[in-house]
């Protein structure tokens, strides 16, 4: 009995150490990132949330990356919970993939056409749902947003087909500006395309906007190694193997894949928003030097200590950046 006793004493003191080291590392890191990145309690919440979610080791592990892979290949049919949006919705399908339009007016002001991001193998989660019901409703606008099919099952073909089917028989034509935004993987999916609409002989939307976008599925940026630690969400290895997926039989190099390889020229008034503790960081700040060489519109805003696609997130930055946002489309 005593030894039993003593056993459940160490163990109760192992577990109080423990706990001690983790409430002291959120403290430091709570005052490192007030003082050193300046940014909000919640934006720091939302770092320590992903470093602790385990989401970084789908990507960094081989493993866990490949088993990731094969279980999205398995996933149910994406559904809509449109309960939890305020705008109206509605449901419609092109090339036998749903589309969801979201309207808060029967007269919007502007047409967007919104590409959510997940690596190319995730569906558009509640964050990005509620940034487009919130375009909807504070910016009267007409936001369209395209169930793509996603890989291991499906490459980057039909998603083209399906986004130029979208763009060229079902976008209203009734003169109002149409904008295209896209996050993440939808962010770069969004630059290959306009690309593409390049070599189809079709008009460019009127902006580009991106936060976060991956812009180069092989990674092969030398600077990304330096933000790989400061990254709590992606690892260059799970971005590579998910873009192999997507790429299917093409070079990871191909700009349909990866759009830093690819005619920037064609594009006009591109916004991009990137952390500076992101992965994608180096790449979006190259991206945005080849615009400013071609002679193309752009503007870069840099959340200082913010991470990868920030303005989604229920934080105070990200209210900043939608007001920006707000601000482009209203010039």
């Amino acid at each position: 009995m005593k030894a039993k006793k003593g056993g459940k004493g160490k163990l109760r003191k192992a577990v109080g150490i423990a706990l001690c080291a983790i409430i002291a590392f959120l403290a430091i890191f709570t005052v490192v990132s007030h003082a050193v990145f300046r940014r909000s309690d919640m934006a720091t919440a939302v770092e320590i949330y992903f470093r602790l979610s385990g989401t970084k080791h789908k990507f960094a592990d081989p493993d866990a990356c490949a088993a990731f892979i094969a279980q999205r290949g398995e996933a149910p049919e994406y559904s809509l919970n449109a309960s939890t949006l305020k705008s109206g919705v509605e449901e419609t399908a092109v090339n036998n993939c749903r589309v969801y339009t979201l309207t808060a007016s029967d007269a919007p002001d502007f047409h967007v056409l919104y590409l959510h991001g997940g690596a190319y193998v995730n569906d558009a989660s509640v964050y990005q749902w509620r940034f487009c019901d919130r375009l909807a409703r504070e910016l009267n606008a007409e936001v369209i947003v395209p169930i793509y099919p996603l890989a291991p099952n499906h490459t980057w073909r039909e998603t083209f087909e399906l986004l130029q089917a979208l763009y060229t028989d079902q976008l209203p034509d009734d003169g109002l500006p149409l904008i295209i935004m896209g996050d993440s993987a939808g962010g770069g999916l969004a630059v290959a395309f306009c690309e593409t609409l390049n070599e189809l002989g079709l008009e460019q939307p009127d902006q580009l906007i991106l936060f976060s976008p991956w812009l180069d599925c092989s990674m092969s940026n030398p600077d990304i190694a330096n933000y790989e630690a400061v990254d709590p969400m992606l690892s260059a290895y799970g971005l590579v193997e998910m873009g192999k997926c997507w790429a299917d039989d093409l070079e990871l190099n191909d700009y349909k894949v990866s759009p830093i390889f690819g005619d920037v020229s064609c594009l006009r008034n591109v916004h991009l928003f990137v952390g500076t503790r992101e992965i994608f960081y180096p790449d979006v700040c190259q991206f945005h030097s080849m615009l400013e060489s071609a002679n193309i519109a752009s503007t870069l805003t840099v959340g200082q200590g913010m991470n990868h696609v920030y303005p989604l997130y229920p934080i105070p930055e990200a209210d900043e950046a939608f007001a920006q946002v707000c601000n482009l489309l209203v010039q």
